[in-house]
């Protein structure tokens, strides 16, 4: 039985990784580039209810929007926790059309409601990287449509 959970082994010790290059999700942006270069990986743990991830958004634009994840919804009503560990960014999140931003802040925790809509944007020249907690049985929606744009 594992008590403490070292964020920074997940980079190590994963049972999967998700990886997101831009012409997977050359639609959530709104400029166009000619490479693919990777937006983010997920670092995947799977502790049997719930799945513990770090995710890692490389720094970067698309035309003038930052770099970001492709952002989703849970299939069913689940909460999620991100906490953020370095770099610089913003949490978007929709709940019923209406989205809001935050600036994302090392040390706190952010609580994001089980039925939102929600994305990662690495505004900083590092990469982004949050660890995130949710019901391993929540499911992933990800043509979930967003309607802010992040640019700068």
């Amino acid at each position: 039985m594992k008590v403490a959970i070292p964020f920074k082994d997940l980079r190590k010790h994963y049972d999967s990784v998700l990886i997101r290059k831009y012409k997977e999700m050359e639609d959530s942006f709104e400029g166009l580039i000619k490479t693919n270069p990777i937006i983010y990986k997920v670092y995947i743990k799977d502790y049997g209810d719930f799945e513990e991830g770090l995710t890692v958004v490389n720094p970067g634009k698309v035309g003038k929007e930052f770099f970001m994840t492709k952002g989703h919804k849970h299939k069913k009503v689940a909460p999620e926790i991100y906490i953020p560990v370095a770099g610089k960014g913003i949490l978007l999140i929709s709940v019923n059309g209406k989205e809001t931003t935050y600036e994302l802040k090392k040390g706190n925790l952010y609580h994001i409601p089980g039925n939102s809509g929600h994305r990662l944007i690495n505004t900083g020249e590092k990469p982004l990287e949050i660890i995130t907690i949710y019901g391993k049985n929540a499911g992933h929606y990800y043509k979930f449509k967003f309607k802010r744009r992040i640019k700068g």
